[in-house]
């Protein structure tokens, strides 16, 4: 009974933040204030966190320019935890535009959606590019596909190209970033319940969403490594390797 009244609350709970804030991001992002269209969703962020039991500690310091954050990725529920603590835009695969709710949620956002099946790393590219020349930081997932949090899967060099290729972006920093799981549920994470936050495989959006509100919440740890050296992006394979390292480093160990 506990659990399903969690889940009624907090469904409620997040609908009405939907409701509040989804048309007034939509008013915002009509020409007008920037700075504006950017807070709120930060705001829902915050507020999203604060109804699921998300709780976000940061170590180490995050770079206040314009910056591509370079995570791994274990579920939706990254978006919330590092939109919480950052003002930026995500970089998305195509296919979550159609995602119930999310889908909308991310266009607001100004998601940048980008074709992974495409073979061209110069197509990812256009797309970084021209989200980097409005002068938004990013947050780019570049195992392409969500984990478990046991590990960090390899990185897809394709993401990269742009940062390699074209000096126009040489101010922009490349900051590696680590999500990991402290705890679910109030208990350290372990391999029987890590799949209540992690969003991998074939699990179904509605019911892992669902499984997670009937829980106490996450405690997600955020650690912001040093910037990658300028020399990095000799390659888009060398910046890859370099990000995935450092990304990989500070993975709390699963119990």
């Amino acid at each position: 009974m506990r659990r399903v009244a969690r889940q009624t609350v907090k469904t409620a709970s997040l609908m009405a933040i939907i409701g509040v804030l989804a048309p007034l991001q939509w008013v915002a992002a009509l020409p007008g204030d920037v700075r504006f269209a950017a807070w709120l969703p930060a705001l829902f962020h915050r507020l999203a966190c604060r109804v699921m039991g998300i709780v976000v500690e940061v170590r180490g310091t995050m770079h206040g320019g314009q910056t591509v954050w370079i995570a791994n990725h274990l579920s939706y529920l990254d978006i919330m935890a590092i939109g919480s603590v950052a003002k930026c835009s995500f970089v998305a695969k195509d296919d979550i535009r159609g995602w119930p709710v999310f889908g909308r949620l991310a266009r607001l956002q100004a998601t940048v959606f980008i074709n992974r099946a495409s073979r061209r790393a110069a197509d990812v590219g256009t797309s970084l590019a021209g989200a980097l020349s409005s002068g938004r930081s990013l947050v780019v997932f570049p195992e392409g596909t969500t984990s478990d949090g046991s590990a960090v899967l390899p990185f897809k060099p394709a993401l990269f190209e742009v940062f390699a290729a074209d000096n126009a972006w040489a101010d922009v920093t490349l900051q590696p970033l680590t999500l990991s799981v402290e705890s679910i549920d109030g208990d350290a994470v372990g391999v029987a319940h890590r799949d209540l936050y992690a969003y991998h495989g074939d699990a179904s959006l509605g019911p892992h969403l669902m499984r997670f509100l009937g829980t106490r919440g996450a405690r997600v740890r955020l650690t912001f490594h040093a910037p990658l050296p300028k020399d990095a992006a000799a390659s888009r394979k060398m910046l890859a390797s370099a990000a995935q390292a450092a990304v990989a480093s500070a993975l709390v160990a699963s119990a």
